[in-house]
C-alpha cells in the first residue's frame, strides 16, 4: 500500500498575544497520497491558511505554538526539523502559492530574474541553462510569448498572467506537494476556470499532489479529489469529492453546499447559515456548529460529538450526521 506523502496528525495551533492564548487549529488529521489533490474548505477564519502554513513552518513564531501534533511529509516530522533542513524543504520538495501575487512577486524585479533567482538557490542553475528553463517554465503555466514577458515587472502583468508566473515559480523546482491558498479569490470567473483547469493538468502531467485552500464549493467539484471541510478550527467531515457532493453527511457541509447558486436559482434569494462561527477560544465543550445547527439537540451543546466512518473513506464529526439514504 503506498504511504501518504503528508500525514497531519493530531495538528493543534495556538496564537500567544498579551497572556491570552487562543486555541486556532484544534486536532486536525489528513493525509495527502502522491499525486492526489486534496482541498480544505470552509468559511473565513476556519484554519485551512493556519493549517496549511504550518506545513512549512510559516506562523509567526514564537507567538504561535503547537500543542499537539505531527506533520510528516516523505516520514519526517515538520514540526521538528531545523531551520536549515526547513530552507530545503521551501521551494524545493514543497512549494506554495498565494492568494494575492502582487503581495507575492517583488515590484522592483523582472520576472525572469525572479525565476532564475530560484533556480539558482535551489538547483544551482544560472546562465543560458536557466533562462532555457525559465521559457520552459512559462511556456508550461500557458504565458503566450514567453520571451517578451522575461523583462516584464509584475505591474505590467494582468491579474491572471501574474498568477501564472507564481505558478511558473512554485513548479521550478518540481515539488512533490504544491500548496495553493485561494489562488484565484482575486481573479474573475473566466480566468479562474482557466487557472482550476491548468492547475488540475500540472498535477496530472507532473504526478504532483496539492493541497488547496478555498472558502467556494464550486472550486472543489471541478478540483479535488478528496475534500475536508474545516470549520472552527476542526475538521468536521472529509470524502471523496463525489461522495461528499452526492450524499453530504455534515449539517454544516450541507448548509455549504445549500448556499451554492445553481443555473436553476433564477431570481431567488439564495439560503445562508444563520449566525457566525465562533472566536478562536470560545468554543465550548460541546459541538463546534451546536449554536448555528438547524438540527441541534441538547447534547450536541454538553458533549463532543464522535468521529465516525459512515462509509470507506469518509468520516464525519457529528453525534446525528444526515441520513446516507437520499442524495442531496
Amino acid at each position: 500500500m503506498t504511504e501518504p506523502l503528508l500525514s497531519v496528525r493530531d495538528l493543534s495551533v495556538a496564537f500567544h498575544q498579551g497572556g491570552e492564548v487562543s486555541l486556532a487549529v484544534d486536532k486536525v488529521s489528513f493525509d495527502i497520497m502522491p499525486g492526489e489533490v486534496m482541498a480544505l474548505v470552509g468559511e473565513s477564519g476556519s484554519g485551512k491558511s493556519v493549517t496549511a502554513n504550518s506545513v512549512l513552518k510559516l506562523l509567526p513564531y514564537p507567538a504561535a505554538s503547537h500543542p499537539s501534533g505531527q506533520i510528516l511529509f516523505d516520514g519526517k516530522d515538520m514540526l521538528k526539523a531545523s531551520e536549515p533542513e526547513l530552507r530545503h524543504v521551501r521551494g524545493d520538495d514543497i512549494t506554495m502559492i498565494f492568494q494575492e501575487p502582487m503581495t507575492s512577486l517583488n515590484p522592483l524585479h523582472s520576472i525572469e530574474q525572479q525565476i532564475a533567482e530560484i533556480l539558482e538557490l535551489h538547483k544551482g542553475i544560472t546562465g543560458q541553462q536557466a533562462r532555457a528553463r525559465i521559457l520552459e517554465l512559462l511556456n508550461q503555466v500557458g504565458i503566450r510569448e514567453p520571451e517578451k514577458r522575461l523583462k516584464a515587472f509584475p505591474h505590467e502583468l494582468s491579474g491572471g498572467q501574474r498568477q501564472r508566473v507564481m505558478i511558473a515559480m512554485a513548479l521550478a523546482n518540481r515539488p512533490k506537494l504544491l500548496i495553493a491558498d485561494e489562488p484565484t479569490t482575486a481573479l474573475d470567473v473566466t480566468i479562474q476556470v482557466q487557472v482550476l483547469g491548468l492547475l488540475r493538468e500540472l498535477c496530472n502531467r507532473l504526478d504532483m499532489a496539492m493541497l488547496f485552500i478555498t472558502h467556494d464549493m464550486g472550486v472543489i467539484a471541478q478540483l479535488a479529489d478528496r475534500v475536508s471541510v474545516m470549520y472552527a478550527g476542526r475538521i468536521v467531515e472529509t470524502a471523496g469529492v463525489e461522495a461528499l457532493f452526492g450524499r453530504p453527511r455534515h449539517h454544516y457541509t450541507r448548509g455549504l453546499m445549500d448556499c451554492m447558486p445553481s443555473r436553476n436559482s433564477g431570481a431567488r434569494r439564495l439560503p445562508t447559515i444563520a449566525g457566525q462561527p465562533p472566536a478562536p477560544g470560545t468554543v465550548g465543550a460541546g459541538c463546534v456548529f451546536a449554536s448555528r445547527c438547524a438540527a441541534v439537540r441538547e447534547t450536541c451543546r454538553t458533549a463532543a460529538p464522535p468521529r465516525a466512518e459512515v462509509s470507506r473513506g469518509h468520516d464525519v464529526l457529528c453525534a446525528f450526521p444526515l441520513d446516507g439514504g437520499e442524495p442531496r
